[in-house]
């Protein structure tokens, strides 16, 4: 199979980035890890807005500074008049002090109500409240006319907002939240895994770190309890616009992060990426940055340290310049099968934390696979790069219930390496199945369904075993069934059906005719619940 890579012009953007470079990387893939450290009970804090200073202490009197920049803000239409369905628009002015690492933010959330219903709360995810003593609520208000929030109720990473007012069908609500976040060192709370929303010595990672719209289906808002392995996240996409001050910080700071990225002065910076399910970023005075420009006009970035050259068999090896040669090459192979990229950046980075994580736009992966690294792509440092930058479709373009049907995005982007390696490295194609599946599921019988829900298990082992390796074998023997050509047909037409959206098992087999859905019959009974 060969893949014919397609050229986009898109000369605005190459204007905008080469402007922009003349003024001025399991969670997803958890390797390591073999026993999950169970999350915090949830507790919940419940606010009367009478009140208003919820916490207890008041916050300092003095409001973060605004930050200008020469990216146009988007306007706030009236907020009393209804509007068109949009996707909605989180404005947030942050200031983070980074030798104390504690963040102050200011975010101003427009949701318009596509739900058909009308609503007398609005519920967000607060990821960072699973964490204990991490998130400091202060302050929710709302914007509009005639509409008031009278509590609001923070229980683990649930947030529900209460309102005075039903809000209408196609109506706007404008929210205020005011928040501190006290970061912790990676490793020190849940798991090492969770580095994403940590520091070390000579990096800040601030991933999950906004509060984002619960999703709204059937009747009700959908957030899940934590769970010791995978994530429990459901994300809608949302516009981002973050005005970014960061002080006490040494001198040489890099920012890493996705989107429309203006450094202002050394303090401070714009950040603005639309149509994405998160906004994740990285800090460190110690990156070393490398660029190239994908054949299909993508930028693609990767961010390392120094220990990312490391020294085999008397010769250097750059693991950074390979992360970014495989991450380059995935991203154009990927656009081919599975439609476009949703961005025209793609930023990846070396981790102080285990295996990888992904968001929209940009992923991490983790130190040891540099500090491992070969020299050859037959690496975990190719596997964990190929896996996340898999994530920018299974993930980022295609959203699922990460916590209910995980297999949706972990499984399609475990074998999406395979497919990496079929097309740049054929020669170890088998070297992967051995490697990365059969070494881990040298029996067949014993794991639980492919689709298992991650509350299904208590090691992030089984977890991989059953959901992302058995998961490889099945979309393998679905493309036997298929033929290579219905299959990637298929997965190309699952792709764009979910562009966008929160896509669902039902979803996935819908694409299938009647004649293909017979023959793969046996797969997925083999594999898959109820089949």
């Amino acid at each position: 199979m060969k893949h014919q890579t397609l050229i986009f012009v898109r000369q605005l953007v190459e204007t905008a980035w080469l402007l922009m470079c003349a003024t001025s990387a399991l969670g997803c893939t958890p390797t390591l890890a073999t026993q999950a450290t169970p999350p915090p009970t949830a507790t919940t804090v419940r606010i009367v807005q009478a009140s208003p200073f919820p916490t207890g202490a008041a916050p300092t009197e003095r409001l973060l500074q605004p930050v200008g920049s020469p990216i146009p803000m988007t306007a706030a239409p009236t907020p009393e008049v209804c509007a068109e369905a949009a996707i909605p628009l989180h404005t947030v002015s942050a200031e983070v002090d980074y030798a104390a690492r504690r963040v102050e933010v200011e975010q101003h959330t427009r949701y318009v109500n596509r739900t058909g219903d009308s609503l007398s709360a609005i519920v967000f995810s607060v990821e960072p409240n699973r964490y204990p003593d991490l998130f400091s609520l202060i302050s929710v208000t709302a914007k509009n006319a005639g509409i008031e929030v009278t509590a609001s109720e923070l229980t683990g990473r649930r947030l529900s907002v209460e309102l005075s007012h039903p809000l209408a069908s196609g109506c706007a609500l404008e929210l205020d939240l005011r928040f501190q976040l006290r970061i912790t060192p990676v490793g020190q709370v849940l798991s090492a895994n969770s580095g994403y929303l940590g520091y070390t010595a000579r990096q800040l990672n601030l991933g999950l770190w906004l509060p984002a719209l619960a999703p709204y289906r059937a009747g009700r808002w959908i957030t899940h309890d934590s769970a010791p392995v995978g994530e429990q996240t459901i994300h809608e996409l949302a516009d981002w616009d973050v005005a970014l001050r960061v002080v006490n910080a040494p001198d040489g700071l890099i920012l890493a992060a996705p989107g429309i990225v203006a450094q202002i002065d050394a303090e401070r910076w714009r950040i603005r990426h639309n149509a994405a399910r998160d906004l994740a970023l990285s800090l460190s005075p110690a990156y070393l940055v490398e660029r190239v420009m994908t054949e299909n006009g993508i930028a693609v970035e990767a961010y390392t340290f120094s220990d990312a050259q490391v020294n085999q068999d008397n010769a250097t090896v750059n693991g950074g310049a390979h992360m970014l040669d495989a991450a380059a090459k995935a991203i154009a192979m990927y656009s081919d099968l599975f439609g476009a990229y949703p961005h025209d950046r793609f930023v990846i980075i070396q981790a102080d934390f285990r295996d990888g994580m992904e968001f929209s736009g940009l992923a991490y992966v983790g130190g040891e696979w540099f500090r491992t690294f070969p020299g050859s792509p037959a690496s975990y440092l190719t596997i964990i790069t190929v896996h996340e930058t898999a994530h920018q479709w299974w993930y980022g373009r295609v959203g699922s219930d990460q916590a209910l049907t995980p297999w949706l995005d972990e499984a399609l982007a475990t074998y999406s390496e395979y497919i990496f390696y079929e097309e740049y490295h054929p020669a170890l194609k088998d070297w992967w199945w051995s490697f990365r599946v059969d070494a881990f599921l040298n029996v067949e019988t014993g794991f639980p369904p492919v689709d298992s829900p991650v509350f299904a298990f208590t090691s992030s082992r089984a977890y991989i075993n059953a959901v992302y390796l058995r998961g490889a074998r099945m979309f393998h023997q679905l493309r036997a069934d298929l033929g290579t050509d219905a299959f990637f047909d298929w997965l190309r037409r699952y792709a764009d059906a979910g562009d966008g959206q929160i896509a669902s098992a039902e979803t996935l087999w819908s694409l299938l005719s009647p004649l293909q859905l017979e023959a793969t019959a046996a797969t997925r009974s083999r594999y898959l619940f109820g089949e």
